[in-house]
């Protein structure tokens, strides 16, 4: 067999095998984008009239239905400040909001403990630039102190 025969041979093999790849691999990116489109979707849906998204931050809580959460958790928690509130999301599902006048953030070494009232309603970890939660407890701090003079 000649050396064109053979490269002639491999090039046509080559798309039964690059051909299923592609078609798989736009599959996947498909999915993938409805399902962001749909968590995002979700997320500005939650917001109230004139309610802004100032930041969003990846956290783990430390527990979850009652098993401590791993390093990987971190992607499927967002923790959003609005000018109105602090929310908790997982993927496309809020799991609580509350207005700036009910929640008080404090930090426990490198983990975020929120407050509403007397009641301690989540410990997160919150997964920020130099690892440090000072970016939004101090943030919080100046919201909280508004949403008291308004």
């Amino acid at each position: 067999m000649s050396a064109a025969k053979v490269s002639l041979f491999a090039f046509e093999f080559s798309w039964w095998i690059v051909g299923p790849v592609a078609v798989l691999a736009g599959i996947i990116g498909a999915y993938a984008g409805a399902r962001a489109g749909r968590t995002a979707g979700a997320r500005e849906e939650a917001l109230e009239p004139g309610e802004v998204v100032l930041s969003a931050y990846a956290v783990r809580p430390l527990f979850e239905e009652g098993r401590a959460t791993g390093v990987s958790d971190s992607a499927r928690f967002e923790l959003r400040v609005t000018t109105l509130g602090l929310q908790l999301w997982e993927g496309a599902d809020q799991l609580w909001s509350h207005p700036w006048w009910a929640v008080r953030l404090t930090a426990e070494g490198d983990f975020v403990l929120v407050h509403h009232g007397d009641r301690e309603i989540a410990e997160l970890l919150v997964d920020t630039f130099d690892g440090s939660p000072d970016e939004l407890l101090l943030g919080a701090e100046r919201l909280r102190a508004r949403a008291h003079h308004i």
